[in-house]
C-alpha cells in the first residue's frame, strides 16, 4: 500500500511542476539528454502577473493561513480583474 501511496504522490508532484512551469513561463525548451526528456523554463519569457498571483497565493495561504477557498476566491478576482484591465494576452 506504501508503494501505491508514494505513486500517487510522484504523479501529483510531477503534475504540479508541469502546470508551474507552464503557467509561469510563457515558453520552454526541449531538452533530451541521455536518455531523460524535460522542458526547460525560458527565464526571458516570464509571465510577472502570473508570478506575482502566485506569490500572493503562497503568502495568503502559508503566512495568513486564509485557506484554500479563500485564496482561491482572491486569487481568481484577482486574475479576473487583471484580465479586464490589461486585456486578453
Amino acid at each position: 500500500m506504501s508503494a501505491v501511496t508514494a505513486a500517487v504522490v510522484g504523479v501529483v508532484a510531477n503534475l504540479a511542476v508541469w502546470f508551474a512551469l507552464h503557467v509561469l513561463f510563457r515558453q520552454t525548451m526541449p531538452v533530451r539528454a541521455l536518455g531523460m526528456s524535460f522542458d526547460a523554463p525560458v527565464f526571458g519569457s516570464i509571465d510577472p502577473w502570473a508570478l506575482a498571483l502566485a506569490v500572493v497565493a503562497g503568502i495568503s495561504l502559508f503566512r495568513f493561513k486564509l485557506g484554500v477557498l479563500r485564496t482561491l476566491a482572491i486569487c481568481s478576482g484577482a486574475s479576473i480583474a487583471l484580465y479586464f484591465v490589461l486585456g486578453a494576452v
